[in-house]
């Protein structure tokens, strides 16, 4: 199957459903819902929905049963703009990702406010070469290490040979 037809057809999933959301649904507790996401099996005969909400007085579980009952109308939709030959099992699913952003960036703001630059001691910015010194670096890299990892390499090659 074309690798370029499955992320085509789920973005035009995606207009087609928030559109008809927006403009077809009548039913105001479907208002600010929007489909933020969709993926489509391989075969095409199943499609998880993604969808947000906002400023909706409704919760996310009477949101999501509302979306349940009115796939039939999702559906004929699908059918009606002729973008599949089989019309794909509809689930639907909130997108957190919203809820999952605010709590990475509440978590990063706990962690910066622990590591004010207040404190003397702690800089993210610290650039060793500026720590170290020349003769630092001579006597991390010390010349019998390097004929001792020469030999190990020397070793090696020899029980390849052997081996061929």
């Amino acid at each position: 199957m074309n690798s370029h037809r499955i992320p085509r057809l789920q973005n035009e999933l995606k207009k087609l459903l928030n559109i008809t959301l927006s403009q077809k649904v009548r039913n105001p507790q479907l208002a600010w819902v929007q489909v933020s996401d969709v993926k489509l099996s391989k075969d095409l005969r199943y499609a998880k929905i993604f969808f947000t909400h906002y400023n909706n007085p409704a919760g996310t579980k009477e949101i999501r049963d509302l979306l349940y009952k009115t796939s039939g109308f999702f559906k004929k939709q699908i059918a009606g703009a002729k973008l599949m030959r089989t019309i794909p099992e509809l689930s639907f699913q909130h997108d957190n990702t919203e809820e999952r952003a605010a709590k990475v960036e509440a978590l990063l703001a706990r962690i910066k406010d622990r590591y004010d630059d207040d404190d003397d001691d702690y800089d993210p910015d610290i650039d060793l070469d500026d720590l170290l010194e020349e003769d630092d670096y001579d006597d991390f890299f010390d010349d019998e290490d390097e004929d001792d990892y020469d030999d190990f390499f020397d070793d090696e090659d020899e029980e390849d040979e052997e081996d061929y």
